[in-house]
């Protein structure tokens, strides 16, 4: 978990410029991403739950798209599963940990439920984020 938290928080300061803060309300329901780990150990199913305002921030700042559609929103989620869990990857490489990681996918606006572990962020102006974990085992 905290590979993750680290990859989020870095992904987002270097994509936008904006420090992200650890929040303690989840979001539960919002814009789903999902991405799959593997690795000798265990496979893991990441989602990332997006409110409408983290990405449509993520959107004005990192693609400079000040009114995004429903679809650049949407690309928006699948992006930041992609740039997290890839580069969670990598920090996890540095520390001699390696896993694979699937295509992320976007699933809807849905609830998550049955999970293991979350991680709760906020953007200021009201954009949150929540990183939730699944053993698919």
């Amino acid at each position: 978990m905290e590979i993750i938290k680290e990859s989020f928080f870095e992904v987002i300061k270097n994509s936008i410029g904006v420090s992200p803060e650890e929040s303690i309300i989840p979001v539960k329901r919002g814009f789903l991403a999902s991405i799959d780990t593997f690795s000798k150990e265990r496979e893991l199913e990441v989602y990332l739950v997006f409110n409408k305002q983290f990405l449509h921030t993520m959107c004005e700042n990192f693609l400079g798209e000040e009114n995004p559609s429903l679809e650049a929103l949407e690309d928006m989620a699948k992006e930041l599963a992609n740039l997290v869990v890839g580069h969670a990857k990598v920090i996890a490489q540095s520390k001699n940990h390696n896993f694979t990681i699937s295509t992320p996918q976007y699933l809807g606006v849905r609830v998550i439920k049955n999970y293991n572990h979350g991680l709760h962020f906020r953007l200021d102006g009201g954009g949150h984020c929540s990183i939730f974990i699944r053993n698919k085992d």
